[in-house]
C-alpha cells in the first residue's frame, strides 16, 4: 500500500510531500536525524492521519531543523 509522509516545521508549515508509491521508506521514529536533499532534520513528532478519501495513510512527520557543519 502507498503511504505518503507530509513533513512540517514545528511552527506548523508544510516543507516536504513524499509519496511512497511502493512502500519502500521507512517510518521515522521521534528523535531521528532525516535528510531531504541538503536539509537535515530532527523528527520532534510523528501521527498517522488515515483519509477516508484516499487509501493511502498520510504521515504527518513535524520536525525541527538541525543546523549543518561546513568545513
Amino acid at each position: 500500500m502507498a503511504r505518503i509522509f507530509k513533513v512540517f516545521d514545528i511552527l506548523g508549515s508544510e516543507l516536504h510531500t513524499i509519496n511512497d508509491p511502493e512502500d519502500k521508506l521507512p517510518i521515522p521514529k521521534i528523535g531521528q536525524v532525516i535528510s531531504i536533499g541538503s536539509s537535515r532534520m530532527r523528527v520532534v513528532s510523528l501521527t498517522l492521519n488515515p483519509t477516508a478519501s484516499s487509501s493511502s495513510p498520510v504521515y504527518k512527520v513535524r520536525v525541527r531543523l538541525v543546523a549543518t557543519m561546513t568545513a
